[in-house]
Order: C-alpha cells, then sequence, then structure tokens
C-alpha cells in the first residue's frame, strides 16, 4: 500500500506560463544585437541542465547562481557585454508570478486526506514557498534542492526524501512532468512513477513511467 506521494512542483503543481520566454526577451532587450530569443532561451536550457549535472558531480551551486552562470556562458558566446549577475534578476522575477493549474489545490487536498504529500522540485526554497503561499497550496513538507543539496535526477535526491519521511520506496509514488527528473530519476530506486502529460505531447522511450495522466484529476481515479 502506497503511504507517501512525491510531488514534482513546477510543471506539475504550479504553471510556469511563458515567463521564461517573456524574461529572455527582457533581458536580450538590453542589448542592440539582432537575437531570436526562442534559441537563446534553448540554448540556455541546455546551459541549465549541464550546470545543473556539475553541480551535482561537483561543488552544489543554489539554482540563483547556476541561473547567473548560464547567462555568462550565454553572454561569451553572443559576445555580449553586459553584467549577467544584474540582468539575470529578470529572469528570476518570474519565479514570484506563477499560478497553480485550475485542478491543483482541489486534487492536493483530497490526496492529503489520504496520504501524506509532499513536495521535491528542482528549485531554490523562497521562490516555492512564496509561490504555495500566493497560492494557497499546501502540502505536508517540502523538500528541494536548496534543501537536499543536490538536484533530480541524482538518486540521493530521492534517497534523502524517503529517509527523511522514514517511508520505503515500494510505499512512494513520484508525479511530474518530467521523463528524466520524475520518471527515471525515482525508477533508479524502485520508487513508483507517475508521468504528467499536460499537453499529450511527450515522446516516451526507453524511460516508461508507471502511468500517464494528462490532468492531477486523474489521479483519484487511481488505486494506489
Amino acid at each position: 500500500m502506497k503511504k507517501l506521494l512525491i510531488f514534482d512542483a513546477y510543471g506539475t503543481l504550479i504553471s510556469t506560463g511563458t515567463g521564461s520566454i517573456d524574461s529572455t526577451k527582457k533581458i536580450l532587450a538590453l542589448q542592440d544585437k539582432d537575437i531570436d530569443p526562442v534559441s537563446f532561451y534553448a540554448k540556455w536550457k541546455m546551459y541549465h541542465r549541464k550546470h545543473l549535472n556539475d553541480s551535482i558531480t561537483n561543488k552544489f551551486l543554489v539554482e540563483w547562481d547556476i541561473f547567473v552562470l548560464d547567462l555568462e556562458c550565454l553572454y561569451k558566446d553572443y559576445q555580449i557585454n553586459r553584467n549577467a549577475k544584474e540582468d539575470v534578476k529578470l529572469m528570476l522575477e518570474t519565479q514570484f508570478n506563477r499560478k497553480v493549474f485550475e485542478e491543483t489545490i482541489e486534487v492536493i487536498n483530497k490526496l492529503k486526506e489520504k496520504y501524506r504529500v509532499v513536495i521535491g522540485s528542482t528549485a531554490d526554497t523562497y521562490p516555492l514557498l512564496k509561490n504555495m503561499e500566493d497560492n494557497n497550496l499546501s502540502v505536508h513538507k517540502v523538500y528541494t534542492s536548496e534543501i537536499i543539496k543536490t538536484y533530480k535526477p541524482d538518486k540521493k535526491f530521492y534517497k534523502y526524501i524517503l529517509e527523511n519521511e522514514k517511508i520505503d520506496a515500494s510505499e512512494a509514488i513520484f508525479i511530474g512532468d518530467s521523463l528524466l527528473d520524475d520518471v527515471y530519476g525515482p525508477s533508479q530506486i524502485n520508487i513508483t512513477t507517475i508521468l504528467i502529460d499536460r499537453k499529450n505531447n511527450i515522446v516516451i522511450n526507453e524511460i516508461k513511467p508507471d502511468y500517464v495522466i494528462h490532468n492531477l484529476s486523474e489521479l483519484l481515479d487511481i488505486s494506489f
């Protein structure tokens, strides 16, 4: 019997909307080069994953510092002579205007009646807690990479949560929108996984979740 539900935060419970690409446009508007914001942001995401992985194997950096490092690399690539530490604030400001998905609050509150419900997020702690407060989203406990000192899909991330919850992997479920972070990662230590594919556009290959849903409300129909 399952006792613990671990939810990813962004893209699962909380929508990021178009904030990232909008802030990218604002950053690019600060300089006079004609750069496509979509391709710029795509490269940003590539650097971000690389730097997250580096932070797993080397010295841990909070996500704020990783965003700065990402932008420094991009500025070097595009030969932009600006202060990345100052400009990245435009990206980070978008973290404080995020809304939960329409069904999030109702589903989480119902699940809390039966299960221990926590969040396991690759994020810094304060922005996530602020988003939760602003949206009246409440869970039993929040775990972030800033707290755990590593990022998904490192096994240590998921083991830390299980150890702190005093729960065996067989009693836990991880729910999220990323095949790498929320399916591959937890499945390494035999946690049951549920992929939420809101747009029905995730290509499932060798990484296979135990369940696929398209809306959090579907969780209420699954017998764990």
